[in-house]
Order: C-alpha cells, then structure tokens, then sequence
C-alpha cells in the first residue's frame, strides 16, 4: 500500500511538473500569455496538498530543469525563484493548514526573498545588474519619444523630459518598497488564482476577508513612527543613505495606509447598500486623484489607531 501510495505520488509530481513546463514554456514563447505564470503554482500546490511538501519540490525542480534544457540554464533559475518560491510558500501554508494571511505573508516573504536572488544570480552570471538595463532602457525610449516631440514643434518638453528624469530617480530610490510591494501584490494574485482553480479539484484554500475587512495590526501606526524615529537618529548621526530609507519608508506606509483606507471606504459604501461596481469605480477614481488619495491614506492611518469599525472588538 505504501509503494502504491509513493508510485502515485510520483506519478502526480510528474503530471505537476509536465504542466508547470507548459504554463512556463507558453509564458517564455508566447508574451501575449504571459500572464500565464499566474496558473504556475497551481499544479505544485496540488501536488503538496495531496502528498506532501517534498514531492512539490520535485516538481518544482524537476520543471526548471526541462524547462532551462527546452530554452537556456538562465531561464530555468528564473522559473525555479521567480515561479517556484511562491508556489511552494503557498503549499506549505497549506499543508501546514495556516491562515490565509499567514500563508500570504509566508509567500510575499518567499517572492521578495527569491526577487532578490534572482537580481543577484543573473548580475553574477551575465556581467549585468538587470534592473539598471530596465531603467537604460526605460531612459533611451524616453529620449527617443521627446526627440520625436522636438520634431514635430511641441511646447515644453525640456519641462517634460525633467520631469521624467526626477521620476525615474524616484524609482532608484525606492525600489527596495517597489520591490517588497510587487512582491506583496505577485503573492496575492497567485494565491487568488490557485484557489480558484483548486476549487475545481475539490481543494480548498483558506478564502481571504472580504475586502471591507481588511484590516492592519494596531500597532503598525506605532512600527511607523519608530522607524522614521531611528532614521532621524541615523540622520542626526551622520549615517549615510537615511534620506533613502526614509523614501522608502514612507512609500511602504503610504500604500499600507491607502489600503486600509480604502478599504474603511468600501465597509460604508457596503453598509450603505452601494452596488459593488459602483464601490469599485469609486475606489478607482480616489486611487488615481492624488487629493483623494492623500484622504484615504489618512483615513487609514486614523481607522489604524481608532478602528472605526470596531473589526478587532467582532474578531476577539
């Protein structure tokens, strides 16, 4: 029985991994299907909920391989820390049974962690850091659209092109928060998609509270304050890079708040009885004006401390 057992789980790795090839193969081949890689985790998921954490990592390891001798050895790193990490932080959470925001969160820790590897292992290997050719290129296609611009007689590009290179310094500087963000945001669609598609093999994962629920630790507020505490210290101090740490502190709180903010909004939107794609287009419109974005974000920060709707009281 045990042999059985063992020989269909193999047999089910093997499945997991043939699929996981697929999905990767498709978004390698196909960039219109890119956002195939958000099914990746799926199949090893499954295959960790019905066997157990080590056969995912078979699997895992197994489809990077074919997939880096179907394409390039580079590829195949990227499919194994790019697709695999949250794949396989996502099944332990769930045969460890965890909560659905622990098993995000073990995720998002996954995802960042592998992010960073990931940047690491392609400099070592090509010569190059990747995200500073993103950004070249980022520069060269804007250089060649304003001199497009200039051509064709167009007012104020110099003020433009500024604006542009004080935008992408911005960048620089807070892609430690950009990273931890995406991150955040890659662990959240992933999770969502696997269990959509779980539901259908008659596999559960934990749901996560409705959006009006959502909800961050009281203590955040506090987190907040004594982090831009030290880094004044540091600054007063003369350690260097605190303006750096400080941009990325505010830009992780910032969007830490808006959430909840937005999500104080959606509660009394829903209380009020506001049909749910009206509550979505409003949520969109304050998100892309900047006065209304500053409100929710204060708004949040306010329910952070004072949680106007009382969740913590409901939950204890």
């Amino acid at each position: 029985m045990v042999r059985d057992n063992n020989t269909r789980a193999i047999a089910n790795a093997a499945l997991a991994t043939a699929l996981s090839v697929i999905i990767a193969v498709i978004g390698l081949f196909v960039p219109l299907l890119s956002l195939a890689s958000l099914l990746w985790p799926a199949p090893i998921i499954i295959t960790i909920k019905r066997y157990g954490f080590r056969y995912g990592i078979y699997a895992t390891i197994a489809s990077g391989l074919i997939v880096g001798m179907i394409s390039e050895p580079l590829y195949a790193i990227y499919v194994i820390l790019g697709y695999g990490a949250v794949g396989l932080a996502i099944g332990y959470g769930v045969e460890k049974t965890f909560s659905a925001g622990r098993t995000l969160l073990i995720a998002s820790l996954a995802s960042l962690v592998s992010k960073v590897i990931l940047v690491y292992a392609i400099t070592r290997i090509m010569g190059v850091n990747p995200i500073e050719v993103q950004f070249e290129a980022m520069k060269e296609a804007f250089e060649f659209s304003t001199g497009i611009y200039k051509n064709l007689g167009i007012d104020r590009v110099e003020d433009i092109n500024n604006m542009f290179m004080t935008s992408l310094q911005m960048l620089k500087v807070t892609l430690p928060a950009l990273l931890i963000s995406a991150s955040v945001l890659d662990s959240f669609l992933n999770y969502s998609v696997a269990r959509l598609i779980l539901r259908r093999f008659k596999l559960s994962l934990d749901p996560l509270p409705s959006f009006g629920e959502w909800r961050f630790p009281n203590n955040i507020s506090l987190g907040f304050l004594l982090l831009v505490a030290l880094t004044f210290i540091g600054g007063y101090l003369g350690l260097e890079n605190t303006q750096v740490i400080m941009s990325n502190i505010f830009l992780l709180f910032n969007m830490v708040f808006l959430i909840q903010g937005l999500s104080l909004i959606y509660y009394f939107l829903t209380v009020k009885g506001v049909a749910k794609a009206i509550k979505v287009f409003l949520l969109v419109i304050i998100m892309f004006n900047q006065t209304l974005a500053m409100g929710a974000v204060f708004a949040g920060l306010l329910d952070v401390i004072f949680d106007f709707r009382k969740l913590s009281v409901r939950k204890n």
